[in-house]
């Protein structure tokens, strides 16, 4: 029986949801995070993330040193984006959209935060102002790096080797339970003799995939300092509540220093980066796959935590903005005999040097409208979707490769499309990237699919969605605290 593409692609970002956030006993999903989908993906080479796995400084010549920053400015332009909950769609869980044409950008909204935001000042005493300076330089350091643009060498904050142990371990715990949630994922949506492999692979591993998370787990405590980091935080949280100008100080001038420029683009960003940075590659890739047999499990998989309204439709072939196209013969109600889709996928977390999340859950802060602070909202009212103008931050980029498609109808539906798309125009399904030229910069690289008559392939690296952090009120002073105790 024909199977609508709608309902397939259902299944998919159904089994892709599951895989990333979790959901049973053993590896839950947070309650305070969002998932937002990339329709179609964000192309990506591994030249374009060399300077995450090199660096820029270490380059062995001023043209590689160009290049890799401006792969740095593509990024972190890519990434400067505060999440949408007003695009969610309704499938029940904590899922949305991004956009790529956002008004705000992340750091400029947290930078008016940082400088508008009136803090609680009860002095600290000279021990405890010398042991919050301690603890921080355990967490971030400051280096001499040379300003591309002037030659002049300033000061830059980036993670210490503490932070680098913590974010490394991290990355190896999320692999472990991305690959728990995608076995048990997988297990729960087998169906038809093709299913039973999933399902044996579930009822006889099941123990030894939770071992590999609870011993990713160990190693972040043992050897990624977990406990030391958290504690090193809540102290700092703790103790900047009394007072904040100095701490709120620091933030301001470390903002400024995670700032750098590129020659060709000639303004300044802040710099970002991944983790792992060579996960082009890195062994942290689960391979994913979804069949027709699985649309009926995903009907039936309703576990949700918040719901939202809108829709993303599957049936639907997706377009970039410059890809204008004459007609789409294929609707929603499009529909296929066989179809069968597998992928790798791999998280990787987003670091913002100059970017402290710390200072939303501090509540010794305000901000007064008129006073700097021009906006119609606050950050964030802390509510299920939240509301305001900062309501969260991408904390994961979720990348796939190697796109692998079979299906007879769904190659034709796709050939008919992409031959009515305007050239250079990209080609969609869902959050995958199927074909299309896209450019960064002065970059423009060309991101095409191959079909060898069975198989639909589309084998480069793409952003597909990312997770992000939600957060709690924000500002969300303490009550027993004064308007005149603020400044």
């Amino acid at each position: 029986m024909p199977f609508p593409l709608n309902d397939l692609g259902t299944a998919l970002t159904a089994q892709i949801y599951q895989t990333v956030m979790g959901g049973d006993g053993n590896v839950k999903p947070d309650d305070d995070t969002f998932f937002t989908w990339v329709t179609p993906g964000l192309p990506f080479s591994a030249e374009d993330l060399d300077f995450c796995s090199q660096g820029i400084f270490s380059a062995p010549d001023a043209e590689t040193q160009n290049k890799r920053v401006l792969h740095a400015y593509n990024l972190a332009q890519l990434l400067d984006f505060i999440p949408d909950v007003s695009m969610a769609y309704s499938n029940d869980k904590q899922e949305g959209m991004y956009k790529p044409d956002a008004e705000k950008h992340l750091s400029e909204i947290y930078r008016q935060i940082l400088r508008f935001s009136k803090v609680v000042d009860h002095p600290l005493t000279e021990e405890e102002q010398a042991k919050l300076d301690r603890l921080r330089g355990k967490l971030f350091e400051t280096k001499m790096v040379k300003n591309l643009a002037t030659d002049v060498e300033e000061e830059k904050t980036v993670p210490s080797a503490l932070m680098n142990a913590y974010n490394e371990h991290m990355t190896k715990y999320l692999d472990a339970t991305t690959q728990y949630n995608s076995k048990r994922a997988a297990a729960a949506g087998a169906t038809g003799p093709e299913g039973k492999q999933a399902s044996a692979d579930w009822i006889l591993n099941q123990q030894n995939y939770f071992l590999r998370v609870k011993a990713a787990a160990d190693a972040w405590v043992t050897g990624g300092y977990r406990n030391e980091v958290d504690d090193i935080n809540a102290f700092i949280n703790q103790t900047t509540q009394r007072s904040l100008k100095l701490w709120k100080q620091s933030l301001l001038e470390r903002y400024d220093q995670a700032f750098i420029s590129t020659p060709e683009i000639g303004v300044a960003f802040p710099y970002t980066t991944l983790v792992p940075g060579d996960l082009a590659n890195s062994g942290g890739w689960t391979q994913i796959g979804v069949t027709h047999n699985h649309t009926q499990w995903a009907k039936d998989n309703t576990e949700t935590s918040w719901k939202a309204g809108g829709g993303l439709n599957f049936g639907l072939f997706s377009f970039d903005a410059n890809g204008g196209r004459k007609s789409s013969s294929y609707t929603e109600t499009h529909a296929v005999e066989e179809f069968s889709m597998s992928f790798e996928l791999c998280q990787a977390l987003v670091v913002r040097a100059g970017f402290y999340p710390e200072f939303f859950a501090n509540r010794g802060w305000i901000l007064r409208k008129g006073e700097g602070w021009m906006f119609d909202q606050m950050p964030s009212d802390g509510a299920r979707p939240p509301t305001g103008e900062f309501i969260g931050y991408a904390t994961q980029a979720i990348f796939v490769r190697n796109v692998q498609i079979k299906s007879k109808e769904f190659r034709s539906a796709y050939h008919k499309t992409a031959s009515e798309v305007e050239a250079g125009g990209g080609v969609g399904w869902g959050p995958f990237r199927l074909s299309g030229s896209y450019k960064r910069s002065d970059q423009h690289e060309d991101f095409d699919s191959t079909d060898d008559g069975e198989t639909l392939g589309v084998n480069g690296m793409q952003i597909i969605g990312f997770v992000n952090h939600l957060l709690d009120k924000a500002p969300n002073p303490l009550d027993e605290l004064d308007d005149a105790e603020f400044v």
